[in-house]
C-alpha cells in the first residue's frame, strides 16, 4: 500500500478544520467520492458585473477549483437547472461556458499535479 505523501507538518499550528472560511483539503480527484455525475464547469466572461454573476450560480452548484472552473457532483436534473440558470446570465455573443460530464471511471484516471488545492464546502451548525 503506497503511503500518503501529505506529512503532518505539513498542517499549520493555526489550522482549525471547524473555523468558517479556513478548510482547506489537499486534492486528490481520485480519492474523491461523486455521489451523481462529475460535471466539469470552466466560463470566459466578458463583462465584469456578469462574471460575478455567473460565478455566484456556479457557486451556489459546485465547488472552485481554478479562477474560473468548478467541479460540480450533480445529478442530470440538477445540472439542468444549473445550465438554465447560466443561460439566463450570460450574453451569447461574448461569453463562452463549457461542461464537461465525467463518468465515475474517468473520475479515477483523473491526474493532477503541482500543489492542488480544492476548498470544500464550509457546514455550519447552529446551535
Amino acid at each position: 500500500m503506497n503511503e500518503d505523501p501529505r506529512k503532518v507538518d505539513d498542517i499549520p499550528e493555526d489550522y482549525d478544520r471547524f473555523r468558517v472560511g479556513v478548510t482547506v483539503f489537499e486534492h486528490d480527484p481520485a480519492q474523491e467520492r461523486y455521489r451523481n455525475m462529475l460535471h466539469l464547469v470552466a466560463y470566459d466572461i466578458r463583462d465584469p458585473a456578469r462574471l460575478r454573476r455567473v460565478a455566484k450560480v456556479c457557486e451556489d452548484y459546485g465547488i472552485r477549483v481554478e479562477y474560473s472552473v468548478f467541479e460540480c457532483d450533480l445529478s442530470q436534473e440538477l445540472f439542468q437547472g444549473l445550465w438554465a440558470s447560466l443561460t439566463q446570465e450570460i450574453d451569447h455573443t461574448e461569453d463562452t461556458i463549457l461542461a464537461y460530464r465525467i463518468c465515475g471511471s474517468c473520475v479515477l484516471r483523473i491526474a493532477s499535479m503541482g500543489h492542488v488545492i480544492r476548498p470544500g464546502k464550509v457546514l455550519v451548525y447552529m446551535v
